[in-house]
């Protein structure tokens, strides 16, 4: 199983480790558990009471965690510093060293982004796609033609924060299971979890395509993570997970180019 775990803040909820698993409680509902070897990601909105020993067991499985402001902002992401966890991070940091790599690898991440913006455009705006692929897409140009699309479809900006974090951190999982280091990138290098924003700015349309399509979403209440985020978030995972996988193969083998 390959699940996400999404805890929203709600009054007398309560997270705690219990052997192998995590016992969550809530008032006014029946206590449940929840096997930690079936958690991969973890994303909390708001302020959820939750012990230390789960943290620990999220880091000692190699679980990231990340962190959500109460109107939608990923504000940290939580991953382990165990020393052989990012078996790659040598190839990494010596081939960005050389200035042809790191044009290589820049060109490369730029080509993914415009790609996926055309991708998203010829999903929702014909008319946008041909014209972007005449001229090129800026990314003002971008931002004006999504949140214009955001608007017309009743999509709440929150929401759209909501999934570029959960996006963001499926992200975070991919390129520690691949042994990749998440800081050392290479647009973001030098940042905190540069390869992760590296990433994140590369299918940066397709966390919006989520959000496009969900479009004004049923659930208006005041949570900050609502059930249809993550629904339609599980929805699908298992299609960026495929859109990552080819993602960091190709990035794999630049880095291998002589």
């Amino acid at each position: 199983m390959d699940r996400t775990l999404f805890l929203n803040e709600r009054p007398g909820l309560s997270v705690r480790r219990d052997g192998p698993s995590l016992w969550i409680d809530q008032p006014g509902s029946a206590g449940r558990r929840v096997p930690v070897r079936l958690i991969r990601r973890v994303l909390i909105a708001g302020n959820v009471t939750l012990d230390t020993e789960s943290l620990t067991v999220f880091a000692e499985r190699g679980v990231p965690v990340t962190l959500l402001g109460r109107n939608g902002q990923a504000v940290a992401m939580v991953v382990s510093c165990a020393s052989g966890l990012f078996a790659r991070r040598g190839l990494q940091v010596g081939a960005i060293e050389y200035s042809s790599v790191r044009e290589r690898i820049v060109s490369w991440l730029r080509a993914w982004e415009r790609g996926r913006r055309l991708a998203l455009a010829a999903r929702l705006d014909s008319a946008t796609a041909a014209r972007w692929r005449c001229t090129g897409v800026r990314t003002v140009d971008y931002e004006q033609w999504v949140q214009r699309l955001g608007r017309l479809r009743g999509a709440a900006l929150r929401q759209r924060r909501l999934f570029h974090a959960a996006v963001g951190t499926l992200i975070l999982d991919r390129i520690v299971e691949a042994g990749w280091d998440p800081h050392v990138g290479t647009i973001h290098r030098g940042e905190p979890l540069g390869f992760v924003k590296d990433c994140t700015m590369a299918i940066r349309a397709d966390a919006d395509q989520l959000w496009l399509e969900q479009g004004r979403l049923a659930d208006q209440t005041s949570a900050a993570l609502s059930l249809d985020v993550a629904e339609s978030f599980e929805r699908h995972r298992s299609r960026l997970v495929r859109l990552l996988g080819r993602l960091l193969d190709q990035y794999g083998e630049l880095l291998r180019e002589p």
